[in-house]
């Protein structure tokens, strides 16, 4: 049991600085300095990220010792004690971050995703690229009304 209660500690702090590191990059993404933090907050995010991979995977064979599929199934087959509440106390405390941390890097990616999506544009207007045959200068000129260039950003 202090195996246990030593890994799930464990994996509270290691969530916690993980979830720091992850708000960094976050706010880095949103930073108006054309990303120039970008870098360092992805580098000092990776230990992190790291350790919480080795961490998991003691945790794995730990459970693997105990016969157990998961920390659940471990602690629901314990007899109630004080340090029972306090691994269950733990395995929420868990529990939490982890839901914390989803949040957190699904905000991150549709960050990513819209920082992609806003360069690609860039990119696409800097080189006049244009959507298809129906907007570029020959159709304007041929026929159309229209005399400028229309941009898509799916391009």
């Amino acid at each position: 049991m202090d195996e246990a209660v030593r890994l799930l500690r464990a994996q509270i702090l290691l969530s916690n600085q993980c979830l720091e590191k992850i708000k960094a990059l976050k706010d880095t993404l949103q930073a108006e300095d054309k990303g120039a933090n970008i870098i360092a907050a992805v580098q000092s995010l990776e230990p992190a990220l790291l350790d919480l991979g080795k961490l998991e995977k003691e945790k794995r064979d730990f459970l693997h010792k105990q016969s157990a599929r998961d920390m659940r199934t471990f602690i629901g087959r314990m007899s109630s004690s004080e340090k029972w509440e306090i691994l269950v106390h733990l395995f929420h405390r868990t529990q939490e971050f982890e839901a914390s941390l989803r949040r957190e890097i699904a905000a991150a990616r549709l960050l990513l995703e819209r920082g992609k999506k806003y360069v690609d544009y860039n990119v696409n207007v800097m080189t006049r690229t244009v959507a298809n045959n129906t907007y570029n200068q020959e159709a304007a000129e041929s026929g159309s009304q229209r005399g400028i260039k229309m941009f898509d950003s799916s391009v």
